[in-house]
């Protein structure tokens, strides 16, 4: 008769797995802590890729947040490696690319009403203009009434 091992979780295989193609163990543990060690702002702009070697590699979402996160990189792998078990990460490399948005509910980009065009001045309004400078604004005239009217 056979002897039957215990049964095995699926999150420990593929955390196991995941080490693996992390190359480090214990790897996943840093996507488990990311949001709590950046905050949801920064992780919405910014998620792990990999890690190489001791270098986190790390996408984000837009140059200017790659410049903020660069000012605060002393600040995130010391709150990263606290939360890890075994401190892993000496560098952080982040690199532009797209990010999923971890939280699933940003806000939609809010635009700006379509502009409509003012009215067009009355001619009375010409009228009262100096003779050279009434000239110059007849030409804008025409050309924001023919705007107004299409």
């Amino acid at each position: 008769m056979e002897s039957r091992r215990a049964p095995t979780a699926v999150r420990s295989l593929l955390e196991h797995c995941l080490d693996r193609v992390a190359g480090e163990p214990g790897a996943t543990a840093i996507w488990r802590v990311w949001e709590g060690a950046v905050g949801p702002q920064i992780a919405r702009r910014a998620q792990p890729i990999r890690l190489r070697r001791r270098t986190l590699v790390v996408a984000v979402s837009s140059a200017p947040w790659m410049q903020e996160l660069q000012l605060l990189k002393r600040t995130i792998l010391t709150e990263l490696n606290t939360r890890l078990a075994t401190p892993m990460i000496a560098d952080l490399f982040f690199v532009l690319g797209a990010t999923p948005d971890v939280a699933g509910d940003a806000p939609a980009p809010v635009r700006p009403p379509p502009r409509t065009c003012p009215p067009p001045p009355a001619t009375g309004d010409l009228a009262a203009l100096p003779e050279p400078l009434r000239a110059c604004f007849d030409g804008i005239a025409r050309a924001w009434q023919r705007r107004a009217h299409s």
